[in-house]
């Protein structure tokens, strides 16, 4: 009786130093992926804006470099958010997290004003036609959409960590999309490379829980589906009237 107690109290102490490890192992993924998309859309950006920043400053309307700095802020929020965690400060995590829900309103705000403007600015200065500029903007107008799709559940399941992290850190994918485009990859590169994190989140749910968590299944499908979807409606005729229609309004 005296070695089957010590087999289980030995047993409870193996099982609860590996949740310890796997929990760590996670908070090292998610800060690893907040680390690994920021570093992407600094490469992407690089040459049309970051470059510029360090010697002649871009010429862009001021709701431009707001939405630049805003964008950085969530990211540098997100890894807040995920030290507070890994130090188990969840206390301080919950009560940030509503100023994030602020925050995140405000980075909406203006995603929307940067989407109209970069091609308002275009077609001022005679680099893009009227049609170039409305089938443009299906794409940031878009990003938002999918961002809010996920941002929105993951407030709902803040109290459910395995669902929360894992909608914050699709709808963040969202966003760093137009960044790794710009990298100039080819097309089923860009997709690994932008998905990577799902990918690599997967691969921890089967190594840690047996089974792939279906919201990696479900994130990556909408991603990739809602980008490929509008590259083949930006060009038709209905959402040329609409993006006209939209462009048309400023």
């Amino acid at each position: 009786m005296e070695e089957l107690g010590l087999q289980k109290s030995t047993e409870k102490v193996l099982s609860r130093d590996l949740k310890l490890r796997n929990r760590k192992i996670t908070h090292y993924f998610y800060i690893s992926s907040v680390l690994y998309m920021s570093a992407l859309v600094i490469i992407g950006f690089w040459p049309t804006y970051f470059s510029h920043v360090f010697n002649e400053f871009p010429v862009r309307h001021w709701s431009m470099h707001a939405h630049a700095l805003i964008f950085i802020g969530w990211l540098l929020l997100l890894l807040v958010q995920i030290s507070l965690v890994a130090s188990n400060n969840v206390k301080l995590h919950r009560k940030l997290g509503v100023a994030g829900g602020f925050y995140a309103i405000l980075m909406l705000i203006f995603g929307v004003a940067a989407a109209f403007m970069l091609p308002l600015e275009r077609i001022e200065s005679g680099a893009w036609t009227l049609d170039r500029g409305a089938s443009f903007l299906i794409h940031p107008l878009g990003d938002l959409v999918v961002f809010v799709a996920f941002f929105i559940p993951a407030l709902y399941y803040r109290r459910k960590s395995e669902i929360h992290k894992r909608l914050i850190l699709i709808a963040s994918l969202m966003l760093v999309f137009p960044g790794i485009a710009r990298i100039g990859m080819e097309q089923i590169l860009t997709f690994i490379v932008w998905l990577f994190p799902l990918l690599a989140g997967a691969t921890l749910d089967i190594i840690f829980r047996r089974k792939v968590h279906f919201l990696y299944l479900l994130g990556a499908a909408v991603l990739v589906l809602s980008v490929v979807g509008r590259y083949y409606i930006s060009g038709s005729g209905l959402w040329l009237e609409i993006g006209r229609y939209l462009l048309g309004i400023f």
